[in-house]
């Protein structure tokens, strides 16, 4: 089975003002050094505001930040969560409400991995009940049901307490390979701020975690 990376990305929720993430405020104030801009939404669009460098992406409204990376070679080695962490230890007062983790790639099936194999495992409840050890998920699924037959479309996995933190899991396929969004997250941090820190310092066992479940799906 191929992992073809399509990006990691940071999306924090909370209360933003976008005038304020501008290309001086990323290079100088929180020395970054990411350059200029290659695009950029109009600086007359106050409530919205998207810097491209690269192969980073900011996205920054009134409640939702977003840092995107692309270009992902090895997850362990992608700058997301040190920006992040650079960015809110200049402004340490932003309110915070939720904060996740997104690793996105698509799964090809390889030699010795059937489309149909990958299918049944990646569509069962019960390979994430193995693979995370727990008792319980909570599954949404998407199909497309006639009266001879069911074809499976999508689901979304959650698990609330992995570690301290919740799981999201997002697997859909393809025409021939399937896009999964493997999530970790820190919510009601406007109660509990404990939770940021162990998510910005548990992104490596996260890592681990992910591609663990990968040789698990080839197992």
């Amino acid at each position: 089975m191929k992992i073809a990376y399509n990006f990691v990305s940071l999306v924090t929720l909370g209360n933003f003002n976008p005038a304020i993430v501008t290309p001086d405020f990323l290079n100088k104030d929180c020395e970054l050094n990411l350059g200029e801009p290659t695009d950029q939404s109009p600086p007359f669009v106050p409530v919205h505001k998207h810097l491209q460098f690269q192969n980073l992406r900011f996205t920054v409204d009134m409640d939702r930040l977003e840092i995107l990376e692309t270009g992902i070679e090895n997850i362990y080695e992608v700058k997301t969560l040190q920006i992040f962490y650079v960015y809110y230890k200049k402004l340490p007062y932003t309110p915070l409400r939720a904060v996740g983790v997104n690793i996105n790639c698509d799964l090809l099936p390889e030699t010795g991995t059937t489309t149909d194999v990958l299918l049944g495992k990646v569509s069962s409840p019960q390979t994430y009940l193995d693979f995370l050890g727990i008792k319980e998920i909570n599954v949404t699924e998407i199909s497309l049901q006639t009266k001879t037959e069911k074809a499976w479309t999508s689901s979304n996995y959650r698990i609330q307490n992995v570690h301290g933190l919740t799981r999201l899991i997002n697997i859909s396929k393809k025409k021939d390979s399937f896009n999964l969004n493997y999530n970790y997250g820190a919510g009601n941090l406007d109660q509990n701020k404990s939770s940021l820190d162990l998510l910005l310092d548990g992104y490596k066992p996260f890592c681990d975690e992910f591609l663990s479940f990968m040789k698990f799906l080839e197992g």
